[in-house]
């Protein structure tokens, strides 16, 4: 997951994509880790500031998730979306061995 993150964020020119500051940066996950068809996708990502990751009561992925996904349609588009959602939605086996 490091290699992921570190891609979202280099994606996005390490800044948050909703404010632009450039520290305390987090990669959030559009669709939930749990799918694994899109874990590892870095279009599943955005790079965003610990206060729009999780802490703002006025704008965050997790305590605001309908204002985020309205936000995230508006910022990268339909077309995104609609594949990202055909991709998440896909059954993908884990087959990593223990």
């Amino acid at each position: 997951m490091d290699l992921w993150a570190e891609v979202v964020k280099e994606r996005a020119g390490n800044r948050c994509e909703y404010c632009g500051k450039t520290d305390r940066l987090n990669s959030h996950h559009f669709y939930s880790r749990s799918k694994l068809s899109t874990r590892y996708d870095p279009d599943n990502g955005f790079c965003l500031c610990v206060a729009h990751h999780t802490f703002s009561s006025g704008f965050s992925a997790h305590k605001t998730p309908s204002e985020f996904v309205d936000w995230a349609k508006d910022k990268r588009g339909m077309v995104w979306y609609t594949l990202l959602r055909e991709r998440a939605n896909t059954v993908a086996k884990n087959t990593a061995k223990f």
